[in-house]
């Protein structure tokens, strides 16, 4: 078939791009019943110098580059190279571009050479972006055949990659994406399915999946994704990674791809995934500091406020307390689905933590999160099926696996005005009851002061089988509400403390699915990643929440 060889050229295509001293034999890769966790195995292709360079921080990595010590030309190579090893053992990329981005990065060699000042705050810094993001000379097909053979020019790139470009950074690739760009998971017809670096058998989670299978091999310092529905958050839980889901309008999202043109509610939103959590401060701020707002009209003029996050830092100090130790909601199941045992293991985890800080920990208990949640979906597919299927059916390819069933079925006609602006109207008015409820929790702990973040599953698995991801109800909230929200990694799931237990009496139908779906001897080593949400516009309160998490994760004693 046409589509076939198309999208089998495009594959060939990526492969034909990596230098031949960079391609690795797939028949030496240890099989999967021997090597599990790619995460060490990826290093033996790299030189000593290439793995320094890698491993080290956004910020580490910048500071080496103004001082000298390393050229933005041999940072820029480095991560190229693991990149290149990154895809080829788990399909993470969807287009490359490192000869430009080499050159690119030789340019600003010479001009920190010839001036003694870095272009700006990301100079020589290489970024990964979500295939969504439009760059001139390359293409976004977003996982549809139909979509491939189109590059794009520079006035479809949008004023987030601009600004990033401006700063210094270097683009190198773009990462891998599911049919649809709405799934939990991430697989097409063109490069196939990523799959997890920590767990072989496992999905690297979706719709950000290519970002977050590159960062967690560390094929990137720092990188960029959207989020509808959790596609930021899934993959940086799935992934042992950091990501930040913002409110609508504080970043810029033009000169994206999308599968929802024109939707003018529940729309997506751009944000950062690292394995560090400082990386998330250096990309919000350094965007932020641009002013997007000028040139984007649907970005609020709200600039980097590190008054927000130096207050959270304050109150995770001895210095701090006069403002009042931090509170913190926990929601261990949302009365649904109950997460598997690594999740509710990682949530009593960060309870003890917290509590061993110091800091004020209640349980959260709002409006049914599911009912919010199918609201949104109704909203979604007002437009998004149509949309949808026409891209699979100009190329005559199939639908993969996990949208099959939605296929088959789909005879839903688009939802009519009334019907549309009827959704709005009671997303509205349950956003007005969920915000009286974090109000009332002021009454609800002993410091009487109002929760500040809500920890929760991002998902109630440790990553998924492929074609097995359904339930979006820890994550799509967020969306729903537009909140701010992030994601942090927590433990890894571990057979000999994570049981099954045959006596489980389940909750519903939908609780019974997901409970069956879990073997202890299968998940062991995935990832275990939990979400912090605030309130809208709430990132730099969202960051220093994540980083207090994360300080009473490291600083955590078990008690005997």
């Amino acid at each position: 078939m046409i589509w076939q060889s198309i999208a089998s050229a495009k594959n060939a295509s990526l492969i034909d791009l990596i230098p031949p001293r960079w391609r690795i034999k797939l028949s030496d890769v240890p099989p999967i019943s021997r090597l599990r966790d790619f995460g060490g195995y990826i290093c033996r292709f790299l030189n000593p110098q290439e793995l320094e360079i890698t491993n080290a921080s956004s910020n580490a990595i910048l500071a080496h580059i103004r001082s000298g010590e390393w050229g933005a030309a041999d940072v820029t190579r480095a991560f190229c190279h693991r990149a290149a090893v990154a895809h080829q053992l788990t399909h993470c990329l969807s287009e490359v571009r490192f000869l430009d981005a080499e050159n690119d990065a030789k340019a600003l060699d010479e001009h920190l050479l010839q001036t003694g000042q870095p272009v700006g705050p990301l100079h020589g810094l290489p970024i990964s972006l979500k295939d969504r993001f439009n760059i001139e000379g390359l293409e976004s097909a977003c996982g549809y055949v139909s979509w491939l053979g189109v590059r794009k020019d520079e006035a479809s790139e949008g004023v987030l990659v601009k600004r990033l470009r401006r700063m210094g950074a270097i683009f190198f690739v773009k990462t891998n994406v599911p049919m649809s760009m709405l799934m939990g998971e991430t697989s097409n017809n063109i490069i196939g399915s990523t799959i997890n670096p920590y767990n072989r058998y496992l999905s690297a989670g979706g719709a950000s999946g290519g970002e977050g299978a590159l960062l967690a091999l560390r094929g990137a310092p720092q990188g960029w994704g959207s989020d509808i529905a959790g596609s930021i958050r899934i993959p940086c839980a799935f992934n042992n990674l950091f990501g930040l889901r913002p409110s609508f309008g504080r970043l810029p999202a033009s000169g994206m791809a999308t599968s929802l043109p024109g939707l003018p509610t529940a729309g997506s939103v751009v944000g950062p995934m690292a394995a560090d959590i400082n990386a998330l401060e250096l990309a919000m701020k350094s965007v932020l500091d641009t002013s997007p707002w000028q040139d984007d009209v649907d970005v609020v003029e709200m600039p980097w406020r590190i008054e927000k996050l130096q207050s959270i830092r304050n109150r995770t100090s001895r210095r701090g307390e006069r403002d009042g130790k931090l509170v913190f909601a926990v929601l261990d199941c949302d009365g649904h689905v109950r997460p598997h045992p690594p999740v509710q293991r990682g949530m009593r985890l960060v309870a003890k933590a917290l509590l061993q800080q110091g800091y004020d920990v209640v349980e959260w208990s709002p409006p049914s999160h599911t009912e919010a949640v199918q609201i949104l979906f109704e909203i979604l597919g007002s437009t998004a099926g149509k949309e949808v299927r026409r891209a699979i059916d100009s190329s005559g390819e199939p639908p993969v696996s996990q949208l099959r069933g939605w296929y088959d079925n789909d005879d839903v006609e688009p939802s009519s005005s009334e019907d549309f602006w009827d959704l709005c109207d009671r997303r509205d008015r349950y956003r007005v009851e969920y915000n009286k409820y974090w109000i009332s929790t002021r009454e609800k702990n002993i410091s009487k002061r109002q929760v500040d973040g809500v920890i929760m599953p991002v998902a109630p698995t440790a990553a998924v089988e492929e074609g097995t991801f359904t339930y979006y109800n820890y994550s799509a909230i967020v969306n729903f509400l537009d909140y701010t929200s992030g994601s942090f990694p927590v433990t890894f799931a571990d057979r000999s403390l994570d049981l099954e237990a045959p006596d489980y009496v389940p909750i519903g139908p939908a609780d019974e699915a997901n409970w069956r779906a879990y073997q202890k001897d299968l998940f062991d080593g995935a990832p275990v990643g939990l979400q912090v949400m605030g309130k809208r516009f709430e990132e730099e309160k969202v960051i220093g929440l994540m980083e207090a998490i994360s300080a009473a994760l490291e600083n955590y004693q078990p008690t005997i």
